[in-house]
């Protein structure tokens, strides 16, 4: 572990993707599926793990196979899962994942309801919250309640306690019953955020527009992050801070699986900031080379994890990552 001074709180879904066994095939079209843990705070969680920061995860799975395989994974990559809980009143959720030929995934959730969605403030423990270090949540745990008072009260406690606040908002329309009320509390989390990753087309979901610059340029304004993360495929990443927007190039992979790659972007970009965790808060302006040094490590994290089907089980290593980094510079 890189520290045991500070350490990584994850909350939110942690659930079964069932892969298509053939790429370039739309969900109808899929003929056989492979299981694969997932979730995208959870891919994070093991993602920070295994690049040696000491992290814990807060959901809820059924009391079931699945909730039980998803808690083994978690602990066989060093992820704390003492603020995981289990419920028999549903199912641990499923998604049913596909790569089109155009490149893009095609998802179908089973979730109403989920074990996730079941997560109610009685399981958010202010215990979890001593120490210090980072605060890491997505929308998914705001789209139904409890889960979304827990949310809150888990961002409140993570707030009292000094941790640097990281937000994702991993959008699913899917999953949102009203797309209005999605992007009011996708604003509403951003705004109480230090750090914020977006996709190009979260970012424009959240302004309300069809042009990045604007998008980025309403993020900055009405939310403030203290550091904004765009992620751009394969082109990598744009990290835009105090007026600053540096580009930095990503890495030519041949893609598997793209499930997962946002999520261990966000991994390698927090680890990587590692030392940089109390400035974020403060919303101190970081050094430039500290920002393309992070940002390259992220798309190297991102790019990693495409080479293999699933989410959890492609999340590089940190010798995997050194190692990527040497063989491409």
């Amino acid at each position: 572990m890189v520290s045991l001074d500070k350490k990584a709180i994850c909350l939110g879904e942690l659930l079964i993707d069932f892969v298509s066994t053939v790429n370039g095939v739309s969900l109808k079209e899929a003929p056989a599926f492979e299981k694969a843990p997932g979730g995208a705070p959870a891919n994070v969680a093991v993602g920070l793990s295994r690049l040696g920061i000491e992290t814990f995860f807060v959901g809820k799975v059924g009391q079931d196979a699945f909730g039980e395989f998803l808690r083994d994974v978690l602990q066989s990559n060093q992820v704390n899962t003492r603020f995981l809980k289990m419920t028999d009143r549903a199912k641990t959720t499923l998604a049913f994942v596909s790569l089109t030929r155009e490149g893009e995934r095609d998802f179908v959730f089973y979730r109403e309801p989920g074990a996730d969605t079941l997560l109610d403030q009685q399981d958010i423990e202010e215990e979890c919250f001593q120490g210090r270090g980072v605060f890491h949540f997505g929308s998914l745990t705001m789209t139904h309640e409890p889960a979304y008072s827990a949310t809150l009260k888990a961002l409140s406690l993570a707030k009292k306690h000094g941790y640097l606040i990281s937000f994702d908002p991993n959008l699913r329309p899917a999953l949102w019953k009203n797309l209005d009320t999605a992007r009011d509390k996708i604003r509403q989390a951003m705004s109480r955020s230090d750090v914020v990753k977006v996709n190009e087309e979260e970012a424009m979901f959240v302004a309300s527009c069809k042009d990045l610059q604007r998008a980025i340029e309403f993020i900055q304004f009405h939310c403030k992050p203290s550091l904004l993360a765009v992620t751009l495929g394969k082109e990598g990443c744009l990290l835009c801070q105090n007026g600053r927007q540096i580009r930095v190039p990503g890495f030519q992979v041949t893609s598997v699986d793209t499930t997962g790659a946002g999520d261990g972007f966000v991994a390698g970009l927090l680890s990587s900031l590692y030392m940089f965790w109390e400035e974020l808060k403060q919303g101190h302006a970081l050094p430039e080379e500290a920002l393309l040094h992070a940002g390259r490590r992220a798309n190297a994290v991102g790019a990693l994890t495409t080479l293999k089907k699933g989410a959890i089980p492609a999340l590089p290593t940190q010798d995997e990552v050194e190692t990527f980094l040497e063989e491409n510079v």
